[in-house]
């Protein structure tokens, strides 16, 4: 395969420069790439397409650990990663073909923005990438952000590069070339992303969100609290007395619309979404208190043969798990039916309540709303809620309608983007932060981080460490022992430990992190 990127750079001096990677696959592929470039001593180019941020706005920096970014597509998630990234007091690029998209990121974000293809040398040379900490390539193309990556590892030499990729084709050969080239690399599938969310949330009837830390042995998970429920009323502080002998904390609260980062003396009313840290053994003493128990059954059904279906079914087909899957297209039912072995796959619409009563919709432990078409999701999802499923779920990717999952009345909404930015996160941040995930409506981060020696985090009892208002140490590992700490208790180095912080006082924690 030849890949040839033309660059009429502007300048009267021009030098070839040729690549070219051999990735060793089941056959040998030879990626060649051949770029027009200036000499070096016209190689660093004035950056006038590039918008800063205008009078009036500011942007803090963290000195000397800030890093330059240059994010290749200003989508959602593009935009959102960039946003995050200038929060924590990096130098962002967002490149974007739209105008008006990249006007509305520039409006919003204390980023840099530059019009043009990303996927050209020239934007590229524009952006910075000579001086580049890490890129990201965030288009809807996968093969734009192959192109993307290639370029800034093979010949820019970026020392990190993420890419998005939906096909499992294009995240073998970006591994492969991550491999010959050399530098840390990371590829990102938004679908499988959510199929592990998911997966994550079958467990826990009536959560909202469900994330593991410290290997698996603590479940941040999120659920709404009605009137009925035990924990409706309930003083933090007097959690302990309910679950004396294991980890159990609230790490957030949103309550009319608010995030809440909470003490001791906080409490849990009626209409509130809570997250707890707990042991995952405990999740039916959770749904007790909640006034909620398991569905009956074990069949799941899910409505879309697309790749987050396929997987899915194709998981819960190896656990044993009997599966139903409801497609309104022909074809793509027949593409279903001849991979999987065990699941009944079904030509119809998820929205048709006959075909779904049929199918013993009542009976379902869990539905999941996986469409190509998200409305679709959510008014399938809605439906067999209504109609008796045990546990409702949608695939979407509109922020606006992923922050009224309590209101809509589904159980939980995935959004693949933005499972994609977390991913994305960690990837930026680990060394020191092992694990990262948003909350619902993106504005709470857990993050699992290990303590080393020097770090601020364990210099002293918490109490007296200084931590930024709006972080909250949940939880700590030594060694096999997990407990939830007081403020008297110490943060070891070798310790890890889960941090709950908003979104603001994220990029602050920096500080506290190194060694």
């Amino acid at each position: 395969m030849s890949v040839t990127v033309t660059a009429p750079v502007p300048v009267p001096v021009f030098v070839s420069v040729t690549v070219s990677v051999s990735v060793i696959l089941p056959v040998t592929v030879t990626v060649t790439v051949t770029v027009a470039l200036p000499v070096a001593s016209s190689l660093r180019l004035p950056l006038p397409l590039l918008h800063r941020p205008g009078p009036g706005r500011m942007v803090v920096r963290t000195g000397g650990g800030a890093m330059r970014a240059i994010v290749v597509g200003g989508g959602l998630v593009g935009s959102t990663l960039a946003g995050k990234l200038a929060a924590d007091g990096h130098d962002i690029v967002v490149v974007e073909q739209d105008r008006e998209l990249l006007a509305d990121i520039a409006d919003r974000l204390d980023v840099q923005t530059l019009v043009g293809n990303g996927a050209t040398v020239p934007v590229l040379v524009d952006a910075g990438i000579e001086g580049c900490d890490l890129l990201f390539a965030t288009t809807n193309s996968d093969e734009a952000n192959m192109v993307v990556a290639l370029v800034g590892s093979a010949l820019f030499k970026v020392p990190r590069v993420v890419a998005r990729l939906r096909d499992a084709g294009h995240q073998e050969s970006f591994k492969a070339l991550a491999a010959e080239g050399g530098g840390q690399r990371l590829a990102i599938n938004p679908e499988e992303a959510a199929v592990e969310r998911i997966l994550s949330l079958l467990p826990v009837p009536g959560a909202v969100d469900a994330v593991p830390f410290l290997e698996g042995r603590i479940l941040v998970a999120g659920f709404n609290i009605e009137p009925s429920s035990d924990f409706a009323g309930l003083l933090l502080s007097h959690l302990r007395l309910l679950f004396p002998a294991v980890p159990m904390l609230v790490v957030a609260i949103r309550r009319n619309g608010r995030w809440i980062v909470p003490h001791g003396e906080d409490e849990i009313t009626a209409g509130d979404l809570v997250y707890f840290a707990l042991d995952p053994g405990q999740v039916d003493n959770v749904l007790a208190l909640l006034g909620r128990g398991r569905p009956r059954g074990r069949k799941v059904m899910i409505a879309g043969a697309t790749r987050i279906g396929i997987r899915l079914a194709e998981i819960l087909e190896g656990r044993g798990v009997p599966v139903t899957l409801v497609e309104e297209h022909r074809a793509a039912c027949d593409q279903a039916a001849a991979r999987l072995d065990r699941t009944l796959v079904i030509h119809g619409m998820p929205t048709d309540r006959e075909l779904l009563e049929e199918e013993g919709i009542a009976d379902v432990y869990g539905f999941v709303g996986c469409t190509e078409d998200h409305e679709v999701n959510v008014v399938s999802a809605l439906l067999t809620r209504q109609l008796g499923a045990g546990q409702t779920f949608a695939v979407v990717d509109n922020p606006a309608l992923v922050g009224l999952v309590g209101e809509l009345g589904i159980d939980a909404i995935i959004s693949p983007r933005m499972l994609s930015v977390s991913l994305a996160l960690q990837f930026v941040r680990r060394g020191r932060v092992r694990a990262v995930a948003a909350l619902l409506d993106d504005l709470v981060e857990v993050m699992e981080v290990e303590a080393s020696s020097g770090s601020r985090l364990a210099s002293g009892r918490l109490a007296e460490i200084g931590l930024p208002r709006g972080v909250l140490v949940a939880a700590i590992q030594r060694g096999d022992r997990i407990f939830v700490p007081g403020g008297g208790d110490r943060v070891e180095p070798g310790d890890r430990a889960l941090l709950i912080t908003t979104a603001d006082a994220a990029g602050r924690l920096d500080g506290f992190l190194g060694g």
